[in-house]
């Protein structure tokens, strides 16, 4: 991860929504900013 005050992005796609919400709190929690979509 980056030392500076910017977190990384991360795009997250998955159509299963329990799989997004796991991946969104665990990155989040790890201090990434998190875009999601459901499909390409």
């Amino acid at each position: 991860m980056k030392s500076d005050s910017n977190p990384l992005r991360v795009l997250v796609v998955d159509d299963e929504p329990p799989i997004r919400r796991f991946l969104r709190t665990s990155l989040t929690a790890q201090g990434y900013d998190i875009v999601e979509a459901e499909d390409g």
